[in-house]
Formats: C-alpha cells, sequence, structure tokens
C-alpha cells in the first residue's frame, strides 16, 4: 500500500531528470542527455528514492534525501534539488548575503530566482542532494602525472617531423631554383655575346625571372610553416618545463632563486634551436654540397674558394 501511494506521488520523471542533468553539468560530469530521458519514461514503475537514484546513475552520480530542516540548508551543501508541495522541482543553486536562496525551477532552468529562506523552507517536501560518484578527472593532468621518460624532449620536438618534409622539398627547390642566375651568367656569356642574340637574352632572363618568382613564393610558404611549427613546439616545450617547475617539491627547488631562474632560462636556447631560422638553415645545409658539386664542374679552382671561405 505504501509502495502504491509513493508512486502515485511522483511527479513527472522528465522534471526530475531535468534538474538532474543540471547537476550533472554543474559537476562536468560526461552523460547522455537522451539516455537520461528515455531512462526516466522506463523508471515510472518505480518508487521515486529507487527511481531518482536509476536515474543519477546514468548521469555519474549518486543521490541521497535530506531532511528540509534549517541545519541542513547551508551553502556548503548546495546544489541541491527539492520537490514543492505543489509538485514542482527546483533546484538550489546559491545563498547571498541576505539570505535569500538561488532557485532554478525546473520549467524554466535558465532564469535564476531568488526568495526568502524561511519563505521557502514551510514549502519544501523533500531534498534531495546528487554528488558525483567518482572524482572528476581533467586529462591535463594525465600529462604531467605521467612516468618520466628520459626521451621527452625528443619526442616533442619530433613530433611534427611529416610537415618538416615539406620544409626540405620547399628547401630543395628554392635551392635549385637559386642555380637559375649561374645558369644565366654562363649561357650569356657563351652565347648572348658571341653571337649577338638578343631574342636568346630575353628568353633567358624571363626564365630567370620566373624562378626567382616561384623562390620568392616558396621562401614566403617555407617560412611561414616553420613558424607554425616554431610556435607549437615552443608551447609544447614550455608547458611541459614550467608546468613541472610549479610542481616541484620544495626540497627540490634550489634555495638560490636566482640559481633556479637560471636554469629555467637555459630553455631559451633549445627554444632558439626550434625557431624558423635555425630550422631554414637546417633544411638548407645539405644543399651546400649541391652548390659544391656545380662549381666544381664549372671551375674545380673555384669549387675551394666556398669551403674556404
Amino acid at each position: 500500500m505504501t509502495s502504491q501511494n509513493e508512486r502515485a506521488g511522483i511527479p513527472h520523471l522528465l522534471d526530475w531528470s531535468n534538474a538532474i542533468a543540471f547537476i550533472a553539468n554543474h559537476y562536468r560530469q560526461s552523460f547522455s542527455p537522451g539516455t537520461l530521458h528515455a531512462a526516466a519514461e522506463w523508471a515510472t514503475q518505480k518508487t521515486l528514492p529507487e527511481a531518482l537514484r536509476h536515474l543519477a546513475r546514468h548521469a555519474g552520480l549518486n543521490c541521497q534525501f535530506l531532511s528540509p530542516g534549517d541545519e541542513k540548508m547551508s551553502a556548503w551543501r548546495l546544489p541541491l534539488v527539492v520537490q514543492l508541495r505543489d509538485g514542482q522541482v527546483a533546484v538550489l543553486e546559491s545563498f547571498d548575503v541576505n539570505n535569500a536562496v538561488g532557485v532554478r525551477f525546473v520549467k524554466e532552468l535558465a532564469l535564476l530566482s531568488y526568495c526568502p529562506l524561511e519563505t521557502l523552507l514551510p514549502e519544501i517536501e523533500k531534498t534531495i542532494a546528487f554528488r558525483p560518484s567518482a572524482p572528476e578527472r581533467d586529462i591535463r593532468t594525465e600529462s604531467y602525472l605521467a612516468r618520466f621518460q628520459p626521451d621527452w624532449l625528443r619526442k616533442i620536438v619530433l613530433k611534427d617531423i611529416r610537415p618538416y618534409l615539406h620544409v626540405m622539398l620547399a628547401s630543395f627547390a628554392i635551392n635549385v631554383l637559386a642555380l637559375s642566375g649561374i645558369l644565366f651568367s654562363m649561357q650569356v656569356y657563351d652565347r648572348v655575346i658571341p653571337a649577338q642574340s638578343y631574342p636568346t637574352l630575353y628568353v633567358l632572363f624571363s626564365g630567370v625571372l620566373l624562378a626567382a618568382v616561384f623562390a620568392f613564393v616558396l621562401k614566403i610558404m617555407r617560412g611561414h610553416v616553420t613558424d607554425l611549427l616554431g610556435k607549437r613546439g615552443d608551447i609544447r616545450v614550455s608547458d611541459r618545463v614550467f608546468g613541472h617547475a610549479l610542481r616541484l617539491k620544495n626540497s627540490a627547488v634550489p634555495r638560490s632563486t636566482g640559481s633556479f631562474i637560471s636554469q629555467i632560462r637555459e630553455l631559451e636556447q633549445v627554444r632558439e634551436m626550434m625557431t624558423s631560422t635555425m630550422m631554414t638553415i637546417v633544411a638548407d645545409l645539405p644543399f651546400f654540397l649541391l652548390f659544391q658539386v656545380v662549381l666544381f664542374i664549372v671551375s674545380p679552382w673555384l669549387s675551394w674558394i666556398a669551403p674556404v671561405a
């Protein structure tokens, strides 16, 4: 008989599911609102405590019924879900300095209403506290709590290794196009000047100008890509190093603040290594041998000037 009375007095469980969804969002719980509402439709034959515990589990929460006494209504216990005598379900969200309670009724959760606590208490029939069943996990802390790996810097630096292949390809094209100036000079002295062939000069000059335009565009694109990759690497390294520095125990921190700061400043050398200028120099370095081969073909004696310089 008691069970039937409890079932007859249950308000629409969709109101309770909306209140539970609001509490779950407040605690940043991961759940499916659709699954929660579907569970409310299937739990209509259960008693109110059973139905609420069932819905709370779907939202990753635990629930407990409280007595609506004054000693239970404190800011430390908020948020709370209450059922009023007229059947309305509301969420108690806050207290202010005037002892007014911030209430969100389920029918209008987007609106926050205020009413005096002494006026609200006589109208409360049931008070339920919903709390997370497990502590909240923050995926951002997993990288800091992971076991130390000696090769962490190499993994961070080489994480974007594939885009650097495109940088190498662009460097190859830029350096090959840079040879057009040498070939232009050779052709002018060998073909244009002896034969006084101005049409040949026009064609050669047009080709060199086109090569210079392509080389300029490729340099701009390569600089943009290397800047972006350097920024990403700088952010990852700085986040890892400064995050570790902030979490150091007092026993591990050097007593001298200046010494500790100087150790952190050494990070600048790593950051400079990952900048676009350094990566461009590394990408262009292999093509020094290409120019040496070309100079050796033109004049073996002139090919020794570049290494000596």
